[in-house]
């Protein structure tokens, strides 16, 4: 926008320089149409500056390590004016935060959440002399997720999942039955027949299946990048173990805004759960194996290279 208000300074000092020499009536029409055109172009460019809208673009979401950018992008619904402004990164985890360069790409060597906000947003007349604050600013998060990192020496589920059994809720197939007395309501599939011909009354098998205990996964969100690299690797993997064996579990994990609980029940479960982690602030101090949770099978996320 300098360079330009250097020109129309310059166009101006000429034809003013124009009329001096020469004081005909055309010199005069210059100048008068130099003079009066920024305000011409603010007219008409006002209607745009006011309904213009900044948000940064790119990608929502990429996995560790991909190359990645963010840009400025500008609507208004009318012919585009000139705007510039400056993008911001900061960690959502740790707080950090920079100035964003053009061209150098985001930073995904480590995974968590980053905030791209818009500073010193102006929008400018189509002449490019005039610029206002931009009235409608918008942000974005970019979510860079972490690769799987296996789990050693996970606990025996089954050991630790044994319990009482209740009947399946719908019915349906399952591996274990119990036999009882037919019941209004109960759909005749059910009916064991052999037995009750031998026993003259109808007898019906109840699917069954396992009343499971608590099924407990812990993490304190803090430590290094690596340490987070590791934590959240871990715990897409042990997540994506225990969800492929139909076992639903707790995840708690303690950070800036105390212990979250999200339930996990399926993939996108977990994944929705590692997305709103990647944005939540780390904890200050404290450690979640402190807290004396009761649950039939547990397990904790450590980040150093040689935990489980």
């Amino acid at each position: 926008m300098r360079g330009r208000r250097i020109v129309y300074l310059a166009a101006l000092l000429g034809c003013w320089a124009f009329y001096i020499a020469y004081g005909e009536w055309f010199s005069y029409i210059a100048l008068l149409a130099v003079s009066g055109l920024p305000w011409l172009s603010l007219l008409l460019s006002l209607p745009a500056m006011l309904r213009f809208r900044l948000e940064p673009g790119g990608a929502g979401a990429v996995t560790m390590g991909t190359e990645a950018e963010t840009w400025l992008v500008g609507s208004c619904g009318l012919p585009m004016p000139p705007f510039k402004g400056k993008l911001c990164l900061r960690s959502c985890i740790t707080g950090q935060t920079r100035r964003y360069r053009p061209g150098e790409g985001l930073p995904t060597s480590h995974c968590g959440g980053i905030a791209v906000t818009i500073a010193r947003a102006r929008v400018c007349d189509y002449l490019g002399l005039f610029a206002l604050p931009v009235p409608y600013v918008g942000k974005a998060a970019v979510l860079v997720r972490p690769k799987p990192l296996p789990v050693r020496d996970i606990p025996d589920l089954e050991r630790f999942l044994a319990g009482s059994w209740k009947p399946k809720f719908g019915g349906g197939f399952a591996e274990n039955h119990e036999l009882r007395l037919y019941q209004p309501g109960d759909s005749l599939n059910q009916v064991h027949w052999k037995l009750s011909a031998k026993t003259g009354k109808l007898m019906i098998r109840q699917p069954m299946e396992p009343q499971r205990g608590l099924v407990l996964v812990t993490m304190t969100l803090r430590g290094t990048p690596e340490e987070l690299d590791r934590k959240f690797g871990r715990l897409l993997w042990l997540g994506r173990y225990l969800v492929q064996r139909n076992v639903s579990f707790a995840l708690r994990v303690l950070t800036g805004a105390g212990v979250q609980s999200l339930p996990v029940d399926s993939e996108r479960a977990l994944n929705k759960a590692i997305d709103t982690l990647l944005c939540t602030e780390a904890a200050k101090g404290g450690s979640i194996r402190d807290y004396p949770y009761a649950a039939s099978w547990r397990c904790h996320i450590g980040g150093e290279p040689d935990e489980a």
